[in-house]
């Protein structure tokens, strides 16, 4: 039987134990043993004791050790952080320093590989954006991307000129940003998918439209335009297309005058020797009117090739406008027309090429007297030369005060063939080049020519030269 009980003197706990027992003699009896705690309660709480300060010293030692791994972990991390929003933001020269050479380490160094790599990317991006910008703003043709719903997402600046030409355009009263020819070609190509070409056309100017589609994968990403601006070449085409025409046109009258009295003669149709020679000196006339045009397009081509030569010499203004004019007194009274000459500086200088500025002064005196003569009228036809030293121009004026011409015509009076009294006849009539040979003569002396005129009023033709030399 065990009892637990407290010493009175210590206060400490003491078992005992009580056992009966029977001996072979037969006497009986009981046996007590008596147990103190003391000793081991002492080395228990000396055990406790240690226990507990080593705990606690463990802990101290754990979290000491692990505030410092943590550092050496964290601040590389915080580091690798602020280059990671630096290299978010497009900073990519930025490089995490290799504090140690574990993992961390190891992260560290392919942080630095991929913001490397990233900026060698992104810098052969921007060069093959500035390559492309460049070639596209380069383009004589304009480029217009358009997205699927026909909106505009890019255009080079010879597009946003074909752009702006349209929405000022007079066809386009409702400033609309594309022309319908274009948005149809969109609906088009949106619905068949394949490559459409149309010719857009308003006012004065002519524009061919490529369009293609691009893809990403099998859908369609957006809609290229290819617009080029045609307008020269079909002007060109035109006035190719005219001087066909108009140079058949000028030839068909003198040959068929040609044929016609030849074929006469041969006939026997002219009977007295003064009919043959009227039919012959009218062939003759023919063949020189012939002769004059297809030297007339000799020398506009050859003006226009750039191959003119000028002889250019020096020699005094005034009586060399004098002489030019005065070869016209006759045919001048002849059409009842008054012929002036003014002159500013009768002893000026100039350099020019005598014989071609004579043939721009022969060609502008003649049409003045012939589209200002008839009779009953009092025309007069002024001849003046001006020397402008303020603006270092020197002015040739050939004015008249004749039929004048059309505003309409203005623009195209220095254009071969071209013809502002298209009621005149041909007989009359000069070969209709002379004005384009007086504007390419002027040019080649780095001059202009300009028209002033109003109808019924008469006409102004200003040569304006540029003043090299003044006063002798």
């Amino acid at each position: 039987m065990k009892y637990d009980f407290k010493e009175n003197d210590t206060n400490s706990p003491v078992q005992l134990y009580v056992k009966k027992f029977e001996l072979d003699s037969g006497e009986k009896g009981v046996l007590y043993i008596y147990k103190s705690f003391r000793d081991i309660l002492s080395v228990t709480k000396q055990a406790t004791r240690t226990l507990v300060f080593a705990g606690l010293g463990a802990i101290l030692i754990t979290s000491l050790l692990s505030f410092v791994f943590s550092s050496r972990m964290a601040f590389p991390l915080r580091e690798m952080k602020k280059i990671a929003v630096a290299v978010s933001r497009g900073n990519f020269d930025n490089r995490v320093p290799s504090y140690t050479h574990d993992e961390i380490g190891d992260l560290g160094i392919a942080f630095n590989n991929m913001a490397q790599q990233l900026k060698y990317n992104i810098s052969a991006l921007r060069q093959e954006k500035e390559q492309l910008s460049n070639i596209l703003v380069g383009m004589a043709d304009g480029v217009i991307k358009f997205n699927i719903d026909k909106t505009i997402i890019l255009s080079n600046p010879p597009a946003e000129e074909f752009l702006h030409n349209w929405f000022f355009s007079n066809e386009n009263s409702e400033k609309v940003l594309i022309p319908s020819k274009l948005e149809d070609m969109l609906d088009e190509i949106l619905k068949t998918r394949d490559e459409q070409v149309g010719e857009i056309t308003f006012g004065d100017q002519t524009y061919v439209a490529i369009l293609t589609l691009l893809y990403n994968g099998e859908n369609v990403r957006s809609i290229v335009a290819v617009i080029r601006d045609m307008t020269e070449e079909k002007r060109l085409e035109k006035m190719k297309s005219d001087f066909v025409s108009n140079i058949s046109h000028e030839l068909r009258t003198p040959i068929s005058m040609l044929q016609g009295y030849s074929e006469a003669i041969i006939d026997g149709v002219a009977q007295t020797d003064e009919e043959v020679r009227e039919f012959a000196q009218i062939i003759y006339e023919e063949s020189l009117r012939i002769g004059r045009l297809v030297n007339d397009m000799l020398d506009l081509a050859r003006m226009e090739a750039g191959f003119t030569q000028l002889d250019k010499q020096e020699m005094k203004l005034a009586p060399f406008i004098s002489k030019v004019v005065s070869n016209f007194e006759v045919l001048a009274k002849e059409n009842f027309v008054e012929l002036n000459l003014e002159i500013d500086d009768n002893n000026l200088m100039y350099t020019f090429d005598v014989d071609r500025l004579e043939q721009v002064l022969i060609n502008l005196i003649m049409n003045a007297i012939r589209h200002t003569g008839r009779e009953g009228y009092h025309g007069v036809v002024t001849v003046k030369e001006h020397a402008d030293y303020v603006n270092g121009q020197l002015l040739i004026i050939v004015s008249d005060n004749g039929s004048g011409i059309p505003e309409a015509d203005i623009p195209y009076l220095f254009e071969r063939f071209y013809k502002a009294d298209k009621a005149r006849t041909r007989g009359k009539a000069g070969t209709g080049i002379g004005l384009a040979i007086v504007k390419n003569i002027i040019e080649a002396h780095h001059g202009n020519i300009t028209v002033e005129s109003t109808v019924g009023v008469g006409s102004s033709f200003i040569i304006s030269l540029p003043l090299k030399e003044k006063r002798s």
